[in-house]
C-alpha cells in the first residue's frame, strides 16, 4: 500500500507539471511584414513556410504556445507592438529598437544575423569598409538601422538610396541604378541561389553581426523563461541549425 501511495503521488505530481505547462501556454500574436523576405518568410499564400515559422513551430512544440502571424507594413507593425496589439517581434535585437516607444523584453539569443554589402560581381570588394564607398550611391531599406554606415549617410559621405524592401535593392542593383546595397546575408545568398545570379551578384564579408532574440511586449514577459528553456534545448539538439540549413 505504501508503494502504491507513492506511485499515486508521483502520478499526481507529473500531472500537475503537465497542467502547469499547458495552463501557462498562450496564443501569441507574432509580427510578419507584408510581402516576402526569404528565407525568413514568404508572401501570404506561398506554400513555403520560411525560417521564422519553422522555428516558432519548434518553439511551440516545446512551450505549448500557439502563434497567430499578423502581417502589416514595417512601421505599422512597430506601432501595433507599442500599443500591445502584437506580442512578439520574432527576430530582433535591443540595438535595433533603442529608439522605440516600447523597447520590449528580450529572450536569450538563438541565432546571428550577418549584414553584408551586395555588389555586382565585377565590382565586388570582399573586405569592404565604409571608406571604399565614399561618394557611392548605396541602397538601403526604409526603417532599418545600419550602425556602421549610418554616420556616413548622415553627413553625405555616402549617398543612401532608400527603398521599401530588399527585393527592390536587388532589382536596382542588377539594373545598374545602385552602386551597392546593404542587406542581410541569408537573404542575399537565397536570392542569388534562387534567381541564378551567380556571376552577376556577389557579397562582401559580413561588416556587422548581431545576435537575434525574440522581442516580447512587456505584457508577455512572463513567457520569456519558457522560451529561453526552449531555445537552450533547440540549440543543443541542433534543431535550429537544421532549420537554417534547409534554406542554404
Amino acid at each position: 500500500m505504501k508503494q502504491l501511495a507513492i506511485c499515486f503521488v508521483a502520478v499526481l505530481f507529473l500531472a500537475g507539471v503537465v497542467f502547469v505547462n499547458v495552463s501557462a501556454a498562450e496564443t501569441l500574436r507574432v509580427m510578419l511584414h507584408e510581402g516576402s523576405f526569404p528565407p525568413y518568410y514568404f508572401k501570404e499564400g506561398d506554400v513555403r513556410t520560411g525560417i521564422v515559422k519553422d522555428i516558432f513551430n519548434a518553439f511551440g512544440q516545446e512551450t505549448g504556445d500557439t502563434f497567430e502571424f499578423v502581417r502589416c507594413p514595417f512601421n505599422r507593425s512597430q506601432r501595433k507592438f507599442d500599443a500591445g496589439e502584437l506580442d512578439i517581434e520574432p527576430m530582433s535585437n535591443p540595438v535595433w529598437r533603442q529608439s522605440a516607444k516600447v523597447l520590449g523584453e528580450f529572450s536569450k539569443p538563438f541565432a546571428v544575423s550577418d549584414s553584408i554589402v551586395l555588389f555586382r560581381a565585377d565590382k565586388v570588394i570582399p573586405d569592404v569598409a565604409p571608406k571604399d564607398l565614399l561618394g557611392k550611391t548605396v541602397g538601403v531599406v526604409r526603417g532599418y538601422y545600419y550602425p556602421v554606415y549610418s554616420p556616413y549617410f548622415a553627413d553625405g559621405r555616402i549617398n543612401s538610396h532608400i527603398l521599401e524592401n530588399e527585393n527592390k535593392l536587388v532589382q536596382l542593383l542588377l539594373a545598374d541604378r545602385l552602386d551597392q546595397a546593404l542587406m542581410n546575408k541569408d537573404f542575399a545568398f537565397y536570392q542569388i541561389k534562387e534567381q541564378g545570379l551567380n556571376g552577376k551578384l556577389a557579397v562582401s564579408k559580413p561588416y556587422d553581426s548581431l545576435e537575434m532574440m525574440i522581442r516580447f511586449h512587456p505584457s508577455k514577459k512572463d513567457a520569456i523563461p519558457r522560451f529561453n528553456k526552449a531555445i537552450d534545448k533547440l540549440l543543443n539538439d541542433g534543431t535550429i541549425k537544421k532549420i537554417y540549413d534547409q534554406y542554404r
